[in-house]
């Protein structure tokens, strides 16, 4: 952690106050065992945990830390939300599994294996050894929630140098046995990563059919050219290449780290193209993040050259002063809906959109902490799905999402007011709130940007 986020969790943690009473959420009872299949929505994912926002990286690195500087949040409590809702969410809709690591952030003892895990109840059901003498560093996965692709390289997660790791590549179903699920594991035909390569992200189409890679050598040069490749998962075969330019800030900043290899960066919309965000800045300075889509049957080549913008989304506002909605696009996930007509982010600022209350209520509730769907037709917002009013305001009151289903309804997602006490995880649809079990021990993602994601697959 830096001596940045150490300040601001230390700032935040010293903040402490009282809310007014607040109704509690009637929950349904646990979902049976059984859940029907849905389409994958996170196709995505952020995972996260979160990737291509900076244009160039120096000028956003400058707007978090003023961001982090101007933190303004009062009243927020101790204590643990208790949401309030208009409408309980019936336990449907919602992938019925998700893998993860077996390791928790910072234990390289051991080789790391996949959990698969009940998404409703954090149940473990199944564990997953990884090959002799690897550890699996990165998953991504299909929209059936049955099948995924993990990759896997010699070090434990969270051994320094292993950014630069080979990676060896799997394909990772969920089977079902007389006592329960399982995993089963087959080493696909793709090829080995060359010694060197940092893999900045992964995505597994939704039939399962394709595995896009963004890569890049491994440098001390400031700038790199990456690389996005398209394998078939039958054969091995690289179907596509696209490059980004050699001498501009390249546009996945996932990756380069010695944990989870980032499964964020990019979506799949549908089966037919990928989508990434790219950030740019205005001549007022404001920042703005731009979705751009990657259609399969454009030429390879180059990858900006053969994208196209859907969507320039409106930032949120930094300073606490009450300004129209809008995304806090620098946490990187996408979250393009797998249907591909809207973008799916987490943001606020002042809207019309009848919600609770929630947080610092001694003061004016101009705020409103929310998921929102904007359209890729006409890149404005068509709707609030779900989250709080609040007076609350500030760098870190703010939702971000992990997971969106096909249709843009429905959201898993992670919810902040100012204090990591306030954190909130759980099912956000039409105004109402679905508590879920933590997928990641600890807490770190509540303050650093993409860990959730880099370490879950739904």
């Amino acid at each position: 952690m830096t001596s940045a986020e150490e300040r601001t969790r230390a700032a935040m943690d010293a903040i402490t106050g009282l809310v007014e009473n607040v109704a509690p959420l009637t929950l349904p009872p646990p979902a049976p065992p059984a859940m029907p299949a849905r389409l994958r929505g996170r196709v995505p994912s952020p995972r996260r945990r979160w990737g291509s926002w900076l244009a160039p990286v120096t000028a956003a690195v400058a707007v978090v830390a003023i961001a982090i500087a101007l933190v303004v949040v009062r009243d927020v409590p101790s204590g643990r939300p208790t949401p309030v809702a208009s409408q309980v969410l019936p336990p449907t809709g919602i992938p019925q599994y998700y893998l993860t690591f077996d390791q928790p952030p910072g234990d390289t003892t051991k080789p790391v294996g996949l959990v698969l895990r009940a998404t409703l109840t954090g149940k473990t059901l199944f564990t997953l050894q990884p090959p002799r003498g690897l550890s699996f560093a990165g998953i991504t996965g299909a929209a059936d929630d049955r099948t995924f692709v993990a990759d896997a390289h010699r070090d434990p997660y969270g051994v320094e140098g292993s950014a630069g790791r080979s990676r060896t590549w799997y394909l990772v179903r969920v089977t079902s046995t007389g006592s329960g699920p399982a995993l089963t594991m087959t080493k696909l035909r793709i090829s080995a990563t060359p010694v060197g390569t940092m893999i900045n992200d992964i995505a597994l189409s939704p039939d399962a059919a394709m595995l896009a890679v963004v890569s890049e050598h491994l440098t001390t040069k400031p700038r790199e050219q990456q690389q996005l490749r398209v394998y078939s998962v039958a054969t091995g075969a690289v179907l596509h290449t696209w490059l980004s330019p050699a001498d501009k800030v390249p546009p996945f900043v996932g990756g380069g780290g010695d944990g989870g290899d980032p499964n964020a960066a990019l979506a799949w919309i549908g089966d037919r193209s990928l989508a990434f965000n790219q950030g740019t800045f205005a001549a007022s300075g404001v920042p703005t993040l731009t979705v751009l889509e990657l259609e399969l049957s454009r030429p390879d080549g180059a990858i900006l050259a053969s994208s196209r913008t859907v969507a320039i989304l409106p930032p949120a506002g930094e300073t606490g002063k009450p300004s129209p909605y809008g995304c806090r696009w620098f946490w990187g996930d996408v979250m393009v809906t797998g249907d591909g007509t809207s973008y799916v982010c987490g943001g606020n600022g002042t809207s019309s959109a009848t919600l609770p209350k929630l947080y610092c209520l001694k003061h004016p509730t101009w705020n409103v902490v929310a998921f929102a769907g904007f359209s890729l037709t006409t890149g404005k917002m068509t709707r609030i799905l779900s989250g709080y009013r609040t007076g609350c305001a500030g760098y870190n009151v703010l939702g971000y999402p992990v997971w969106v289903n096909a249709t843009g309804s429905t959201v898993i997602g992670y919810m902040i007011f100012g204090s990591r006490n306030s954190g909130m995880f759980g099912v956000f649809t039409h105004g109402s709130f679905r508590p879920l079990p933590y997928p990641v021990p600890g807490s770190s993602y509540q303050y650093m940007a993409g860990s959730l994601l880099n370490q879950v697959a739904w």
